[in-house]
């Protein structure tokens, strides 16, 4: 493993900047990493096939900000990798409407009975997930990722978390995704240029790079659901 890709250094990388950064003192906490608290990497496919890349984990569990590792564990915290979570049952729910994992799922057309189900469909059919920034920040405090936080996750965490897994296809998901990938190689070059995720041209990117830009898909991207489905419909195409 590259040392890079250890979560060790990963906290590592987000202390030194949180050094320098006195201003997000209890927004960003560098030490609170979810996709390590719930153990993704026991998850991960021996290839992955698609790798779509999120943009930072949830911040409370219900009500209730989280602020160490079993927090991430807890029922009520919605991260997608985390298993002891399920939202409620709702047959009739509008599209885009749930949370990530629970829309991520729906889209693919996953049909398992809980979380955990769904979570080990995901991974046997090759597919993985990480996050732009890895660990919490603290959007109810502050609404907007810093850009250099972006920039540093990216270049710190995201680009040697890549070379690692060597994924056959990337999908981003939503525009701090394609911040990150905008910092690395060979997705810079290809994304030199390219506007916001909904403006940019999304079949020119995919056929050069194996990247998909998707909008973030969310609620309050719901005007975009042709955009967002058309993508999915390619993804289950690719996975089978």
């Amino acid at each position: 493993m590259d040392p890079r890709h250890a979560p060790a250094a990963m906290r590592e990388a987000y202390r030194r900047y949180a050094l320098d950064r006195p201003d997000l003192c209890g927004i960003l906490l560098p030490g609170l990493l979810p996709h390590d608290a719930c153990d993704a990497a026991s998850r991960r496919p021996g290839r992955v096939k698609v790798l779509f890349v999120a943009e930072s984990p949830p911040w409370t569990a219900g009500r209730r900000e989280v602020a160490e590792p079993a927090d991430c564990r807890s029922p009520g915290y919605p991260y997608f990798w985390n298993d002891r979570y399920d939202a409620p049952c709702r047959p009739d729910a509008a599209p885009l409407s749930r949370g990530l994992a629970e829309n991520l799922f729906s889209l693919l057309g996953l049909d398992g009975n809980s979380r955990r189900e769904n979570l080990d469909i995901f991974a046997a059919k090759g597919l993985f997930l990480v996050d732009t920034v890895r660990c919490v920040f603290r959007k109810n405090r502050k609404p907007v990722i810093p850009a250099d936080l972006i920039r540093m996750s990216a270049r710190k965490t995201l680009a040697p978390e890549l070379a690692a897994l060597a994924p056959e296809f990337v999908v981003a998901l939503g525009n701090t995704a394609l911040a990150g990938l905008r910092h690395i190689e060979p997705y810079a070059s290809v994304l030199s240029g390219a506007g916001t995720i909904t403006g940019l041209s999304r079949e020119a990117i995919f056929e050069e790079s194996r990247l998909l830009c998707l909008p973030y898909p969310g609620g309050r991207n719901r005007r975009y659901l042709d955009v967002i489905e058309s993508g999915f419909e390619l993804l289950r195409d690719l996975t089978g």
